[in-house]
């Protein structure tokens, strides 16, 4: 299943939008028709598409008669109610995936490292960032955590100030230095927030999500930022990070960063010689 809507999923609720009393199928099917919109691939696997729309849509099911042929019978029309606010956390990941992802944790939780001969854990696959935030099922955003690990971090995550709207917005902006930023801004100023999901916004490896946090509290841009330990029922201590003090943008700050080190690095040399 796509991830996100496709092309002919928007094509479908553009025409059940026009209908406010509600279509059937085969009427929608055939105003897809009628409007050229209906590519013979996507014929094939139309009723497919029609299924995976409450996935991210409202859809309201009406039964009712109508008479065809001379003859009630009874149909079901399909009402638009409006978008999803909210996308389940668990998606829909393939067994295949889910069993490589399973495969791939070598029977450790990703997140506290119990194991599965330890400790009898029970492993569950996640998404690093929740999918109504932007997450995807793509194989780099799953992980295998126990289930104290899951239940925890669902917690963790319904108790932040960050909302599914805000953190779409964190993952839209191009420069790593205003995404790592605004995930702590979502978060909340003295509330912890977790360096994987640091990691998973910035997009980079961990040396370099990193020096981005640290480029942060350079006097260009001026926010204070500091590191937490917190420690998971295992013993195991995870790092997340704190933002205390933060200043609006300025602009382009990672063209400022960048200028910034460059003139550090010139009045080194210049010292240095």
């Amino acid at each position: 299943m796509p991830t996100k809507p496709l092309e002919i999923h928007r094509h479908l609720i553009e025409v059940l939008k026009k209908c406010p009393e509600g279509l059937t199928c085969g009427q929608a099917r055939h105003q897809l028709e009628q409007q050229g919109l209906l590519s013979a691939e996507e014929q094939t696997h139309l009723d497919r598409r029609w299924r995976q729309l409450p996935s991210w849509y409202k859809i309201q099911k009406i039964r009712a008669t109508e008479v065809v042929g001379g003859r009630n019978l009874p149909v079901v029309r399909y009402r638009y109610l409006g978008e999803r606010t909210h996308i389940a956390d668990e998606g829909q990941v393939s067994e295949k995936l889910r069993a490589a992802v399973l495969h791939a944790a070598h029977g450790r939780c990703e997140m506290c490292g119990r194991g599965i001969v330890e400790h009898g854990v029970v492993f569950q696959v996640d998404h690093k960032l929740p999918r109504d935030w932007g997450g995807t099922n793509d194989r780099e955003n799953l992980w295998a955590l126990c289930q104290e690990c899951n239940r925890g971090k669902k917690a963790f995550f319904s108790s932040v100030q960050a909302d599914s709207k805000m953190m779409k917005s964190v993952m839209a902006h191009d420069s790593v230095h205003v995404r790592i930023g605004e995930l702590l801004k979502a978060f909340g100023v003295g509330v912890a927030t977790p360096a994987y999901l640091i990691e998973i916004v910035s997009g980079e490896n961990q040396e370099d999500w990193k020096k981005r946090l640290r480029e942060l509290r350079y006097p260009v841009i001026g926010w204070d930022i500091r590191p937490a330990r917190h420690t998971e029922p295992s013993g195991k201590v995870r790092a997340d990070y704190v933002l205390l003090r933060w200043k609006p943008w300025p602009r382009d700050p990672t063209g400022l960063i960048r200028r910034f080190e460059e003139e550090r690095r010139r009045k080194n040399r210049q010292q240095s010689g």
